[in-house]
């Protein structure tokens, strides 16, 4: 599985954790494994893009598909209060990919998400109103998430 889902210990926070290489067919299924109705799920989202995620078999037309499938889950997210999305990047070979996106979301008046970046995962934290300590501790949760990914890939 090279995208994570999963909370941020105890911070309210939700986390995408994208690594190694995304196929399409994983990207597009990542909103299958979504349930806005369960409580664990939340309106603060972080979506960290490790140096080893690759997503150049992305193209528009995936993403204007995943924004789709997503669009029904982040309504629900957003009624459970003002549903924020942080991007936060530690490859820039992806940033053309998370402009487009990024702009995809922003410019669709009826899908209720304006993703911003970030350049590092404690700014993410810090934009969804964690406490240095905080994006600091999820910092190293994500480090460690990622770490874990990595070894069971091998």
């Amino acid at each position: 599985m090279t995208v994570l889902i999963d909370r941020i210990g105890q911070t309210g926070v939700d986390c995408l954790i994208w690594v190694g290489r995304v196929s399409k067919s994983e990207a597009l299924a990542l909103p299958d494994r979504v349930d806005p109705a369960q409580p664990q799920f939340g309106y603060r989202w972080i979506s960290y893009f490790d140096s080893t995620a690759d997503l150049s078999e992305l193209d528009a037309p995936c993403l204007l598909a995943l924004r789709d499938r997503l669009r029904p889950i982040v309504a629900v997210l957003a009624a459970k209060g003002p549903f924020r999305m942080i991007l936060a990047t530690n490859s820039r070979y992806n940033d053309p990919l998370l402009a487009v996106w990024q702009a995809i979301a922003t410019l669709d008046a009826d899908y209720p998400s304006n993703p911003t970046i970030e350049r590092d995962i404690p700014s993410a934290a810090r934009a969804l109103g964690l406490s240095a300590a905080e994006a600091e501790d999820a910092r190293l949760w994500i480090e460690s998430r990622v770490a874990e990914a990595s070894r069971d890939s091998t």
